[in-house]
This record gives C-alpha cells, sequence and structure tokens, in this order.
C-alpha cells in the first residue's frame, strides 16, 4: 500500500504492507486515525501523547493550526469507506501539504522554545 509518511525529519511517499501489523509497526504502537477530508486520514500511535514521542507533525486548515500536534511517526493514506486502508494516490500530495505542518530540526527546537514560554508564564500567574 502506498502511504506519505513522517519519519523523523523525512517525509515521503513510501510502500507498506496492506496489514494491521504491519501499520501499528509502523506507528510504533496500536493504531489511531484523524481524518484529513471525507476520504484521506492520518493515521498514527493512539499512545502517542503518553508513549514520549516527539512532536512530528501539526494539523492546520486555511493556514491556522488547529491545536493538534501528532506526535511519532505517523502516515497518510485513503480509506475505501468500509474500514479498509487503501494507497493514497500521488496526487493527494498538495492535500497533505495544505493540512500538515512537517515538524522537524529548527521547527522542533522552536516548538520546544515557545512550550517553555508558555509554561513560565503559567508559573507567574
Amino acid at each position: 500500500m502506498l502511504v506519505y509518511g513522517f519519519v523523523g525529519d523525512e517525509s515521503r511517499f513510501l510502500e507498506i504492507d496492506d496489514t494491521l501489523k504491519s501499520m501499528q509497526n509502523f506507528v510504533g504502537g496500536l493504531i489511531e486515525r484523524v481524518a484529513l477530508t471525507p476520504n484521506i486520514d492520518i493515521v498514527f500511535n493512539e499512545e502517542c501523547l503518553i508513549n514520549g514521542s516527539e512532536p512530528r507533525v501539526i494539523l492546520h486548515e486555511n493556514g491556522h493550526f488547529q491545536n493538534c500536534i501528532i506526535m511519532g511517526d505517523c502516515f497518510v493514506c485513503r480509506h475505501d469507506g468500509k474500514g479498509n486502508y487503501v494507497s493514497i494516490k500521488e496526487t493527494d500530495l498538495p492535500i497533505i501539504q495544505s493540512r500538515l505542518f512537517h515538524l522537524k530540526g529548527d521547527e522542533l527546537k522552536m516548538l520546544g522554545i515557545l512550550f517553555l514560554l508558555s509554561y513560565a508564564e503559567d508559573m507567574e500567574e
């Protein structure tokens, strides 16, 4: 199955087996999904907030961030409406890029700094 994967600082089209085990291996645990469009989902580890995963992508719409950070390696694929995941299309890349901001390198450092500044403000109140 063709997916668009976010792994560390890399994001690209990848081929993975069309099995639950393969999807779980990719994300490092049980899978969860968020719909990007009616036919396209992002799939990630459902325990990503508690297992120490680092931030990977931020969900946004129309240039506005949705306060949704996906942690850990994840991938984007299509579904057939019957609960089955199917290959993404290469023509879906503009949709993916318009909905997901890949955090890497300097962006991750900046996110950490913003978190610390926000935390410091909360402590002063």
